[in-house]
């Protein structure tokens, strides 16, 4: 029993600790920008979650990149055709996209 109620004081410490600490690097750090790229292709398939992009340059690429939240609901008002030609700006190291033109 006294195990268990050492554990539960440990793991709140940690988290209370924790917090601490986020608070403390101040809220610009939480709400930093992330960088972004742009992929240039041609759509193959659009659909209401994910947009499939085949790359310009080389024909052996083709990327799927899943939807922001913002850019979900956009999209369900508007989805590309397939064999349009986009540019998707997407979350460097990820495939969440923000922005597709």
């Amino acid at each position: 029993m006294p195990f268990a109620l050492f554990g539960r004081l440990r793991a709140s410490c940690l988290v209370f600790v924790a917090l601490f600490l986020l608070r403390s690097l101040g809220p610009d750090f939480l709400e930093a920008k992330s960088k972004t790229d742009k992929f240039q292709g041609t759509v193959v398939v659009a659909g209401p979650k994910a947009i499939t992009v085949k790359s310009h340059d080389n024909i052996y690429v083709v990327r799927t990149f899943h939807y922001s939240i913002q850019l979900e609901q956009k999209m369900l008002r508007k989805k590309p055709e397939s064999g349009k030609k986009v540019t998707v700006h997407y979350v460097r190291g990820s495939d969440l996209a923000v922005k597709v033109n």
